[in-house]
C-alpha cells in the first residue's frame, strides 16, 4: 500500500458514508487527486472491499481492510512520516509526562494516547504526532531533540486534533509488545 492509498483509505474507514461520497468529493476532502482516488477505489473493489453497482458503493469486509491497513500503516505509512525523535528532559519530567500541556499542534499517539484514553497502558514509549513541526516541543520546556530519544514525532496525516482510535490502534498494534496489544484490544470495538 502506497502512502496516497493508505491515506484514502484511511478516510474511507474513518466514518461509514464516506465510501459513498463522490470521487471528488473524497479528492477534495482528502488533498489527492481525482485519479489517485478513483485508482484507490478500483484497487479496494478488485480486493473485493467495496461493492459499486454504479449508483452507490459500500464498504465490505470493513475489519479486514481495518487488518490490511494496520498492517500497512506501520511497515510502509507510518515510518514515512517521523519528523525527528527527543528525550525528556529528566527521568522526573517522564514520571509527570501528563501534565505536559502539548501545543495545539500536537498530539500524543500510541503508548501515551492510550494511558489518556483508559489508563490500561503506562507508555514506555512515546509518539507524537504534530500537524506543524517538532521544534513546537521545545516550547513545553520538558523536551529536547536527541536522535537517540524516546519520544517519536509524526508528522499528523489527519485533520481532527486528537488521535484517531484506528491510528491509535495501529500505532499499539505495532509495538509487537503483547501489553500493548491488549491494549488495542480494548480500543478495536470503537473503531
Amino acid at each position: 500500500m502506497q502512502k496516497t492509498e493508505a491515506q484514502i483509505i484511511f478516510y474511507l474507514l474513518q466514518d461509514k458514508v464516506n465510501v459513498g461520497k463522490t470521487i471528488r468529493e473524497i479528492a477534495t476532502t482528502t488533498g489527492f487527486s481525482v485519479g489517485a482516488v478513483h485508482s484507490t477505489l478500483t484497487d479496494l473493489a478488485n480486493r473485493g472491499y467495496i461493492v459499486d453497482d454504479g449508483k452507490s458503493r459500500l464498504l465490505r469486509k470493513r475489519q479486514s481492510l481495518i487488518d490490511h491497513w494496520t498492517r500497512d500503516y506501520s511497515e510502509t505509512l507510518k515510518p514515512k512520516l517521523l519528523i525527528s525523535r527527543f528525550t525528556f528532559l529528566s527521568p522526573l519530567v517522564r514520571e509527570q509526562w501528563q501534565s505536559i500541556r502539548l501545543p495545539e499542534t500536537l498530539c500524543w499517539g500510541g503508548e501515551p494516547a492510550a494511558t489518556l484514553y483508559d489508563s490500561y497502558l503506562q507508555p514506555e514509549r512515546w509518539d507524537i504526532y504534530t500537524a506543524d513541526n517538532a521544534d513546537a516541543l521545545i516550547a513545553t520546556g520538558r523536551m529536547i531533540p536527541n536522535p537517540q530519544g524516546e519520544i517519536y514525532v509524526y508528522k499528523r496525516f489527519w485533520q481532527s486534533e486528537a488521535t484517531p482510535l484506528l491510528v491509535l490502534y495501529a500505532d499499539l498494534l505495532a509495538t509487537r509488545d503483547d501489553r500493548c496489544h491488549e491494549a488495542a484490544e480494548r480500543i478495536k470495538p470503537m473503531i
